[in-house]
């Protein structure tokens, strides 16, 4: 949220064509989403000496990147994801189209011309 703002999603995935489809979509459908990183940094954060994983970072900082970390141990092989962080439309005050206040709604116009298009 403090890097994207309110109108911008941050998308996650571990394959370069799925997540061009999925920027395409959201070029279409007026929801923006700007792909951000998973290092090793976010992989190590995650990791926990009471438990397999610890489902918060050790700090604040890369709090999305590190959730999309977390998310990426329940994929199974080389399952394609993509991971949409709505944590900024989600906050959003005020109704912006397609979407209304507080994000309701954001992503799914995406998700949408996504399913009709691939």
């Amino acid at each position: 949220m403090v890097a994207l703002g309110y109108d911008t999603a941050g998308l996650f995935s571990n394959d370069d064509e799925l997540a061009r489809q999925i920027e395409e979509s959201a070029k279409r459908s007026f929801e923006p989403v700007w792909r951000l990183p998973i290092s090793d940094e976010h992989h190590e954060v995650i990791k926990s000496p009471y438990a397999d994983l610890n489902n918060i970072g050790k700090y604040r900082y890369g709090g999305a990147s590190q959730a999309a970390a977390f998310l990426e141990r329940f994929v199974e092989g080389d399952t394609k994801w993509v991971h949409l962080d709505i944590a900024g439309p989600a906050g959003r005050p005020s109704a912006q189209k397609p979407d209304c206040a507080n994000g309701n709604g954001f992503g799914a116009h995406l998700l949408i011309d996504y399913l009709m298009n691939y």
